[in-house]
Formats: C-alpha cells, structure tokens, sequence
C-alpha cells in the first residue's frame, strides 16, 4: 500500500513538473511570436519616466478668432503655438535639448530660443517668425533624436537646432543605482517589465498610460534630485562604460542629421558649454589654501607655488574618483597665478573627471563636430563662443548660474552665435543695418540695468521681487519664486505686481490660461488703466486659452 501511495505521488509531482515544463515551453513560444510580431514591445524611451516621450509632441488648437494652430500636449513644455497652415515665406525655427535649452530656473522668457525670436524678428521685421523650443529638462540625446524625427516628417521646419548632451549618464546611473539596491521584489519587477507577454496583458488591463505619465508631478525635482545627488554615491562608471555612452551619443546624434537630411530640413549642431568654474552647490572655504600648504611661507608667490607642487603630487597619487578636485584646485592656483591656459587646461580637466558625469564631456562634443563636418551639418562651438568673451577665457557664471543651465547673459551670447550660423548657412539673409552683435551688446546693457521684474509676459523672466535670484545656484527657483508669489497674494490680496507676476506664470504653463486670466482681472480691477495688465490680458484672450484650449 505504502508502494502505491509513492508511486502515485511521484506519477503526480512528474505531472506537475511536467505541466509546469509545457506550460514554460508555450508562453517561450508566446513571448517568442509577439516579440517577432512586434506586439507588446517597450513603448518607453528610458528606464526614468522623467525622460519619457510621448506623441504627437504637439496636438490642435484654435486662436480666438478661429486661426488653427498647433500647441504642445506635454506639460513639461511651455505654452506656446505655431500656424497648422505655415504661411508662405514664414521662418519657422526649432530647438530641441535638456534643461539647458528650456531653460530651467527662468521663466521661458530666459532661453537662448526667446533671444534668438528676438534677435530675429528685430532683424526681419516683415517676417512671419515661429521659434518652437521644445526643450525638455532631463532629456538625453536618445530622447531628442525622436523629437527631431517627429518634427523633420510633421511640422516643416526651417532649421532644428540641437543643444543636447548633459544628461547622456542620467539613466544608466539610475540603472546601476537600481541594480546596486536591488530587492527580490523589484528583480521580479524587472524581470517581468523585459517580457513582451507582460507588457502586452498590462496594456490591455490598463489601457494607456500617456495621461499618468505625463502628469507634472511625476517630473519633480525630488527624483531628479536623487538622481544627481544620491545615485552617484552609490555608483561608478568604468572608462569603458563612459565611452560606450560617448559612442551612443554620438550615433544619435548622427541619426538626428540623417533624418533631417531625408527631410531636407538644415540641421545645426551646438557643442554643450559647461560651467568649468563649477564645484558644486558651495564653493571652497575662505582657508582652503593656506590649509593645504600647512607650512609658514613667506609671500603670495611662495604659497602658490608649493601649493601647485603639492597638488601636482596628489593628482598623480589619488584615485579616479577623486582627481576632480584636486585638479579644480590647482585650476584655482594658477589662475591666481596668471598662468591662464594651464588653468583652462585643468578645469576643463576636472570636468572631464568629475564622477557625477552632468556636463556634457569634451569627448562628447568632439564627437558632435565630427558628425557635423562628415556629413555637412550647421555647426556652432558654443564652448569656443562663450570662452572667447569670458575674464581669462575661462567659462563661468557669468554665462551660468550653476553648472549647465545659462544666465540672461549666455542665453544671449549664445543667441547671437545662433543667429549668425543661421546666416551662415543660409537659411536666414544678410539684412543691411542689422548687426548681431550690436544686438546682443543692446540686450546684455539692458539686462545689466534691470532692478525689478517686467510685468508685460513677453519680458518677464521669472525673479519677481528679487533681482539676486538671478545668479542662485537653486535649480528649482523659479518654481519657489511661484510658491512665493501664492503666499504674497494670500497675505495681501491687493498686491498688483505679484497678481501680474503669478499671472505671466500660469500664462506659460499648459492648462494655465484660466488662471492667468484671473490674475489679469484682478490685477486690472486693482490698477485698470494699466496698459501693460491690458496687453497681457488681450493677448490670452486672442489665443482662446481660458476655456482650457491651452
């Protein structure tokens, strides 16, 4: 009896096994049909849903007097629309990168696209000019080359400007971060995001994500923060893996030129200009250098001379993940020393080295122009623009407030650069008494003498009350000076200026036309002769937005 019971509980565990092996077998060959039928595959365009695309990018719309246009549908973009119908003649320009590009920590008044819009319609003032930026903050290359394919086959650009490259790390830190923390529960998470059968079920549970994914929220910067802040303490790249990046980065971006080339569309590659004076969030300490030195010296010459043999020492001693700042500060010792090239040499060193890899590397635009002169794309060295015109010809925050994102004054440098490669190459003609650079000298005098914010939307840049916001180092402080500007107007609702102020904000915001109307009203009802509270009111009335369209 005994005999018969195990038999029959082996004849039934081999049953099992054996189901469980033929049930394997048939969702192997499952998995294997829809992988090959293209059903099911990986809609997403990173592992970081902050740095995902979702299309059409820009979706119809209707002015107030029935004109058809397009706007964007992703709310990380600004508020902002050009004709469905491009006009004959029309000059239609757009821009595609990072943060840098959309301009993180103004409002999108303070964007090397604005200045440009500017430099051009004051050049060409019979011209029928669009200039979309579709800057996105956090967007890799991987991510722009999509925009730009969408944009070269849908939207009849004249010229795509691209300005992409400080974020080429940002996922693979995080994939390496994931890897590092890893628990049983978010291994079978992955496991099961990587099946086609998973993903193909999920969809048709849930139906399409694009709404929640694209909710403003999910974009904070408390995940991207973590991501520039704790994933690197956790993670290291070797050289191999950062130049695997450098090669993929430099394949995107080569399929961005193709696909403009297919289309026709003149294409200009910008080199990423970086902050080389960046050492993070706070600078050294007032007696990092006599510290350093440890030693009585007599004399300025003395002490900066043992502190080069000094640092000298430890860069060639310490370890990769360490060079970066002991390079930076002997930067710091022979620019006080005079020695101008070795201190360009050093910082741009540092940068090359520093592990937090969040600007864009020399060997990532070395790579750019070489695509741009293989396959005869606009090329604009913005590093050799901004290095031209800073002291010394080191980059710094005269041209950025941190590390990558421009000040009024780079936006407009780098405008004016900009302007003159779209004339260069054609695409714009030389306009008699128009001189670019006289311009740009007009609008950095103008930009020197402000003391107070602008009222009228078109000029508002975002720092409200407080000129000193413009050189903060805060990422985020535009979106404080918003939060700002709520507790001012709760505290005293008849505050003209900061209804006007929250006003231009939730102008540019998608969805935020309703609430900039308000503003307007009650800052008109305050002040109702006010021509500028009138203008702006006018002009959101024209674009039909406060019904929601926008």
């Amino acid at each position: 009896m005994a005999k018969r019971k195990r038999s029959l509980l082996l004849a039934n565990v081999a049953l099992v096994v054996f189901s469980a092996v033929v049930s394997l077998l048939l969702l192997g060959l499952l998995e294997v049909g829809l992988r090959v039928a293209d059903v099911g595959e990986d809609q997403r365009t990173s592992q970081l849903k902050y740095q995902q695309i979702h299309f059409p990018t820009l979706v119809p719309g209707t002015l107030a007097d029935g004109t058809p246009v397009l706007r964007p549908a992703d709310p990380r973009l600004r508020y902002q629309s050009v004709l469905r119908d491009k006009p004959e003649g029309a000059l239609r320009v757009v821009t595609f990168g990072g943060s840098a590009t959309a301009g993180l920590g103004f409002s999108p008044n303070v964007t090397f696209s604005r200045e440009l819009e500017r430099a051009l319609r004051s050049a060409y003032p019979g011209w029928k000019i669009e200039v979309l930026n579709l800057g996105v903050v956090a967007l890799a290359s991987k991510q722009v080359k999509l925009l730009v394919a969408e944009v070269a086959r849908l939207h009849e650009a004249d010229v795509m400007i691209v300005y992409s490259g400080n974020n080429e790390f940002l996922e693979v830190h995080a994939e390496k971060y994931a890897e590092a923390s890893a628990t049983p529960l978010s291994m079978l998470g992955s496991l099961l995001m990587d099946l086609n059968l998973y993903r193909f079920v999920n969809g048709l549970i849930r139906g399409p994500q694009r709404g929640e994914a694209l909710v403003e929220q999910e974009f904070s910067n408390e995940e991207l923060q973590l991501t520039q802040d704790a994933i690197i303490q956790h993670v290291s790249m070797t050289q191999a893996e950062i130049a695997e990046v450098v090669d993929r980065y430099e394949a995107n971006i080569e399929e961005m030129v193709e696909v403009a080339a297919r289309s026709a569309t003149p294409i200009v590659l910008v080199s990423v200009a970086s902050n080389w004076a960046w050492r993070g969030r706070s600078d050294l300490p007032d007696g990092w250098l006599a510290e350093l030195v440890g030693e009585p010296a007599t004399g300025e010459g003395q002490v900066l001379e043992r502190a080069r043999e000094i640092l000298d020492e430890r860069i060639a001693d310490s370890p990769a993940d360490e060079r970066h700042e002991w390079l930076f500060k002997r930067a710091l010792v022979h620019e006080r020393r005079g020695d101008l090239a070795a201190a360009r040499a050093d910082y741009r060193a540092a940068m090359n080295a520093d592990p937090h890899l969040r600007r864009a590397l020399d060997a990532a635009n070395e790579r750019l122009q070489a695509v741009a002169l293989r396959r005869g794309a606009g090329f604009v060295d913005s590093v050799a623009v901004l290095s031209s015109r800073a002291p010394g010809g080191i980059v710094g925050f005269g041209d950025f407030y941190d590390y990558v994102h421009f000040t009024p004054r780079g936006n407009v440098r780098m405008a004016a650069a900009l302007f003159d490669a779209l004339e260069e190459m054609g695409v714009t003609e030389p306009m008699p008494g128009f001189d670019s650079e006289a311009h740009a000298q007009e609008r950095l005098v103008a930009l020197e003498a402000l003391d107070s914010d602008s009222l009228a939307v078109e000029d508002w840049m975002g720092f409200a009350f407080d000129p000193a916001t413009i050189g903060g180092r805060d990422l985020w402080k535009y979106d404080k000076v918003l939060e700002e500007l709520d507790e001012r107007i709760a505290a005293d609702p008849e505050d003209v200026a900061a209804r006007v102020y929250r006003g231009n904000g939730h102008y540019f915001r998608l969805g935020g036309g309703a609430d900039a109307g308000r503003d307007y009203r009650a800052a008109l009802r305050l002040d109702p002769g006010n021509p500028v509270i009138r203008a702006n009111l006018e002009r959101l009335e024209s674009e039909g937005r406060e019904d929601g369209g926008g």
